[in-house]
């Protein structure tokens, strides 16, 4: 009888501890959620606007497009 009283307590005690840990992941997961939404209002205030290259042309020797030059 006492080793079904030892089991009991175990796991009464491993299923606090699952719940327990269930509850940090759920706070977890809101702490995550609340920090991407404060990340992407940061980024959305503070964007850098695009580099305007205007017309690109080939440039045969590099290989690769450059801006036109202005003439």
């Amino acid at each position: 009888m006492p080793q079904l009283v030892g089991l009991m307590v175990v796991g009464a005690g491993l299923y606090a501890a699952y719940r327990a840990l269930g509850r940090i992941a759920q706070q977890v997961s809101e702490q995550m959620a609340r920090a991407e939404d404060e990340l992407s209002r940061r980024t959305a205030e503070v964007r850098v606007p695009e580099k305007d290259l205007g017309v690109l042309e080939w440039d045969e020797a590099q290989q690769v497009y450059r801006p036109r030059r202005l003439r």
